[in-house]
C-alpha cells in the first residue's frame, strides 16, 4: 500500500522534468553555464536527480535523504529509468543534509518546503551555511517558499489527478490544520481518494514545519555566505491558482497562497 501512495503523491506534486528544464534556464540566465553537477536535498524518491540524469549525458547527482523508505521506492520503481551508464552518475545517500559531501556541485535543490522541518533558527544557518560550503566556487541553492494569507488559517485545497499511464485518476488534498502566529508553526497533511470511493484515506503524509517567511530565508542565505539572491515568482491564472510560469521579482501584491522560488548564488570570483 505504501508504494501506491508514493505513486499517488509523484502524480500529484512532482513534475522533474518541468523543473528542471527551468532550473537549468535560470543556472545559465545568472552563472552564464550549463551546471552538471546536482544535489537534491530532502530528495525522497529523487525524481529531480533521475531527471538530471537523463538530461544530459555529462550530468552527475547526489540524491540525499535521511528517511530510508521513499529512497527504497526511488531505487525499486525510478532508477529502471536510467540505463547502467546513467545509473553510474547517480549517487543514493541515506544521511543529513547537514552533512557536507566531499564533492562539490554547481546546484543544489531543496523542494517541496521540506527544509521547513529546522524550526530554529540556528539550525537552518547550519544547513544554509552547509550547501553553502557544499557549492563549487560558482553554483546555485534554489528552495520553494510558500506564504500567503490563507497558510496562516486551516484550509483544504482537493484537485481531481486526471489518468495517466501510470495510475487512475483519484482526488488529492492538502489540508492545513492550524497555524501558530507566535511560533509561525503550522501542520498539514495529504489525503487520497479513489475515483469510486467516497472516503478518504487521511493523513497519507503528514508535515510539521516552521513557516518561514521570504525575508527571513533570504537574510540567512547573505548571512552564510550567499553573495545576493533572487526571488522567482510564480504567476496566477484568472482564477487566482498558480499557473507554473515562474519570473524574477523584487516586488509583488501578496494573494491568499503563493509559491516563489528563492535563490541564493554563491560567486568566489565577485567576491
Amino acid at each position: 500500500m505504501k508504494d501506491l501512495f508514493y505513486k499517488l503523491y509523484e502524480e500529484a506534486v512532482i513534475d522533474a522534468p518541468t523543473d528542471i528544464k527551468l532550473f537549468r534556464k535560470i543556472f545559465l540566465e545568472k552563472l552564464k553555464f550549463y551546471p552538471e553537477t546536482y544535489r537534491e536535498d530532502f530528495c525522497g524518491t529523487f525524481n529531480h536527480s533521475i531527471e538530471w540524469i537523463k538530461s544530459n549525458q555529462h550530468n552527475e547527482a547526489w540524491a540525499i535523504d535521511l528517511s530510508k523508505e521513499p529512497l527504497n521506492f526511488g531505487r525499486t520503481h525510478n532508477l529502471i529509468k536510467l540505463d547502467e551508464v546513467q545509473k553510474s552518475r547517480i549517487h543514493i545517500l541515506q544521511q543529513d543534509v547537514r552533512k557536507k559531501l566531499t564533492k562539490k556541485v554547481d546546484f543544489i535543490t531543496a523542494m517541496n518546503f521540506s527544509y521547513c522541518v529546522f524550526k530554529e533558527r540556528k539550525t537552518l544557518k547550519d544547513y544554509f551555511t552547509a550547501a553553502y560550503q557544499s557549492l563549487d566556487k560558482k553554483g546555485l541553492f534554489l528552495i520553494d517558499v510558500l506564504g500567503g494569507s490563507l497558510v496562516q488559517e486551516p484550509s483544504e485545497d482537493k484537485r481531481r489527478i486526471p489518468k495517466s499511464k501510470n495510475i487512475q485518476r483519484f482526488n488529492y488534498f492538502w489540508e492545513q490544520f492550524n497555524f501558530d502566529p507566535i511560533t509561525s508553526e503550522a501542520k498539514f497533511a495529504i489525503h487520497f481518494q479513489g475515483p469510486d470511493s467516497k472516503k478518504k484515506i487521511k493523513n497519507v503524509f503528514t508535515y510539521d514545519w516552521r513557516m518561514w517567511s521570504l525575508p527571513e530565508l533570504r537574510d540567512l542565505m547573505l548571512e552564510c555566505g550567499f553573495n545576493k539572491t533572487y526571488v522567482y515568482w510564480e504567476g496566477s491564472r484568472r482564477n487566482g491558482t498558480g499557473n507554473g510560469i515562474f519570473s524574477e521579482r523584487e516586488h509583488e501584491e501578496d494573494c491568499l497562497v503563493w509559491i516563489a522560488y528563492l535563490i541564493g548564488e554563491k560567486n568566489a570570483y565577485s567576491l
